[in-house]
């Protein structure tokens, strides 16, 4: 017998390689009676489903509770180290919504590994990492990206933009205070904290002579 040695008259338990009395076959840790139930091992110790999952499987870093035989996400961040989630339980911090869609009726397994800022290779699910928290596409922009002085909407990096007067701009937000027309180039003429092109802060002058 694998738990107490002995020989073995009568029924006869078949698990993990190794012939069991059925009353040796028991759970190393609540001692359940496993001759009839699941079973695990794990260095060739027997263990009962609840047991082995609560003592070995990988804990959800949200809701603390151990991930059970469905798809899992690992955060691998340099500023915070191993991660794992539920899959529905890595989410945006700001918004809630998960960075991965429901998967309905088709069944997902297994670890999905991520490294830092960055998407799913395939899921192409895109998300960042700022100061401990992930962040979706849409509140990274609106929380961190600067703002138009005038229009108030994120400037996202690569968009045409003016920075003047202690901000930033859209190009097509930063214009003439008189003809209220974009300026052909960065270049314009200030009067009371306000931007002017050559033509009108030309028409201005004349006017005041």
């Amino acid at each position: 017998c694998g738990g107490c040695k002995g020989s073995i008259v009568g029924r006869i338990v078949s698990a993990m390689g190794i012939r069991w009395h059925p009353g040796c076959f028991r759970c190393t840790i609540c001692n359940e009676l496993l001759e009839h139930v699941s079973s695990y091992e794990h260095e060739g110790k027997p263990y009962c489903h609840l047991d082995y999952h609560e003592t070995f499987a990988p804990r959800c870093f949200h809701c603390k509770t151990a991930i059970i035989d469905e798809r899992f996400i690992t955060l691998d961040d340099p500023a915070l180290g191993k991660r794992t989630y539920h899959e529905q339980h890595f989410f945006c911090s700001e918004c809630g919504d998960p960075f991965l869609a429901p998967s309905g009726t088709t069944s997902r397994s297994g670890e999905l590994s991520v490294s830092g800022d960055g998407d799913f290779e395939d899921d192409n699910v895109c998300f960042t990492v700022h100061k401990g928290y992930p962040y979706c596409e849409a509140c990274h922009v609106r929380l961190r990206m600067p703002k138009c002085k005038s229009c108030k909407r994120s400037i996202r990096d690569g968009m045409r933009a003016v920075e003047a007067l202690g901000g930033k701009w859209c190009w097509e937000c930063f214009v003439c205070a008189s003809c209220e027309k974009p300026f052909e180039d960065p270049a314009f003429f200030l009067r009371d904290d306000k931007p002017f092109c050559e033509p009108c802060f030309s028409l201005m002058l004349r006017n005041e002579v």
